[in-house]
């Protein structure tokens, strides 16, 4: 089995992808098994991989990698375009307030 973390993000995104995809979080870990090494995973192996992840919040690399590819189907076709308008008005932002507090620095002086 691959070293994994215990990342909340990542068990969120599990959860997320069995909502969506309206299957079970075995059903996800067991679909991400066979992605990731070409073969179904034996009904034991697959029950100790989820016990860690039940027990632990333990999420293998392989089913974090297919969760969010999974998941990537069903953002809205703008949201990349929204994010990067949003990054630039964040930007913006930050230097107008760069500026002020220059300004203000400058006028107390």
């Amino acid at each position: 089995m691959k070293r994994t973390e215990n990342d909340p993000a990542d068990t969120d995104c599990v959860v997320s992808a069995a909502n969506y995809l309206e299957q079970s979080e075995f059903k996800i870990f067991s679909d991400a098994y066979a992605a990731w090494y070409g073969k179904a995973a034996s009904e034991k192996q697959m029950e100790r991989i989820f016990t860690g992840y039940l027990l632990e919040n333990k999420v293998p690399v392989w089913v974090r990698n297919y969760a969010r590819r999974r998941i990537e189907g069903f953002a809205p076709a703008n949201e990349k375009e929204n994010a990067r308008i949003a990054n630039n008005l964040l930007y913006l932002a930050t230097v107008i307030a760069e500026y002020v507090l220059l300004g203000s620095y400058i006028v107390m002086r």
